[in-house]
């Protein structure tokens, strides 16, 4: 009966240190168990649908939100493609390819029109256009949207394939097909800045 009186005593005072010892070095090695998140550094380019014979139009400019660089995008979306479109990419550097292959999350400020709009998470395996996506609103007052990687799913026309982040090859967004006006040059807005991944 001694010993296992021992015994249990010994378990108790382990159990303590564990814990004291948890509580003080803030619970684990990322410091009160929060993610711990880098900047997305790399190259940001447009695109539009001239390749499918579309008209529409988009202009990027680089400015300053909030002490950091920015990217003003603006244009008009039309429907001489009947599924007209423009789009923005951030192709990264080597450093932060690597970090996308192992992101929990990717997280930016906007701040826009109002509208509906799209950001991709683009992988080398989708071959149809159909990369995962997630949708977000572009207030008119600055927003932080942050996107799990888990939460990324391809749209419903495309052929699926299975989310493997080894084969990321960058981020993007996309204009919202909901609010183009056919036979109209529609106008957007959007600012985005403090893109960062989330690991």
């Amino acid at each position: 009966m001694k010993k296992a009186q021992k015994a249990l005593f010994f378990i108790i005072c382990v159990t303590l240190c564990v814990g004291l010892l948890s509580c003080a070095t803030g619970g684990g090695s990322k410091g009160g168990g929060e993610a711990s998140s880098v900047p997305y550094t790399g190259l940001m380019v447009t695109y539009t649908d001239e390749n499918d014979k579309g008209d529409s139009t988009i202009q990027m400019e680089e400015i300053e939100m909030e002490g950091m660089p920015a990217y003003r995008i603006t244009g008009g979306v039309t429907t001489k493609f009947i599924y007209g479109f423009v789009g923005w990419m951030f192709i990264p550097d080597e450093a932060t390819l690597e970090n996308l292959k192992n992101a929990k999350a990717i997280s930016f400020k906007c701040i826009g029109d109002g509208k509906r709009e799209t950001v991709k998470y683009r992988i080398s395996s989708v071959k149809d256009h159909a990369h995962f996506e997630n949708h977000f609103i572009a207030e008119t007052e600055v927003v932080y949207v942050e996107v799990p990687i888990k939460y990324f799913q391809q749209p419903s026309w495309g052929s699926p394939v299975r989310m493997n982040q080894a084969n990321v090859e960058d981020i993007a967004w996309q204009t919202h097909e909901s609010w183009r006006v056919p036979g109209t040059s529609t106008p957007f807005e959007i600012t985005i800045w403090d893109v960062r991944i989330h690991l």
